[in-house]
C-alpha cells in the first residue's frame, strides 16, 4: 500500500482535498495582498489609457504608495500599476496544466 509522499500528499491532507457541500474546496496557503489579489492571479490593468492583461507578480507597499506588479505570460514584468486600476479576471488556483 502506498503511503505519504508517494501520493504527493499525506493522509491528513486528504481532508482538505474533499470539497464541501457547495462543491468548492477550502483555499490553502497563498498570501492575499491588502487589496485582495494573490500572486499568479490573472488581471486586467490600465495605465495611461492603455489596457494590459497579465499575472500578478507581487506588490509593494510603502508609506505613501501601493503598487501591483503585473507580468506577461512569460513572467516578464509589464509594469507597476495602482491597485485601483487593476481588475481581477481569474483567481489563481495553483494548478499547472501542461
Amino acid at each position: 500500500m502506498k503511503r505519504g509522499k508517494e501520493y504527493g500528499f499525506f493522509r491528513r491532507q486528504l481532508h482538505f482535498e474533499v470539497p464541501d457541500k457547495s462543491g468548492t474546496r477550502k483555499r490553502k496557503g497563498g498570501t492575499i495582498t491588502p487589496f485582495g489579489l494573490r500572486v499568479g492571479d490573472l488581471v486586467r490593468a490600465e495605465k495611461a489609457g492603455k489596457v494590459y492583461i497579465g499575472y500578478v507578480g507581487g506588490f509593494t507597499k510603502t508609506k505613501d504608495t501601493q503598487k501591483v506588479s503585473v507580468c506577461d505570460y512569460t513572467w516578464k514584468r509589464i509594469g507597476q500599476f495602482a491597485p485601483s486600476k487593476v481588475e481581477l479576471i481569474r483567481r489563481n488556483n495553483g494548478l499547472c496544466v501542461a
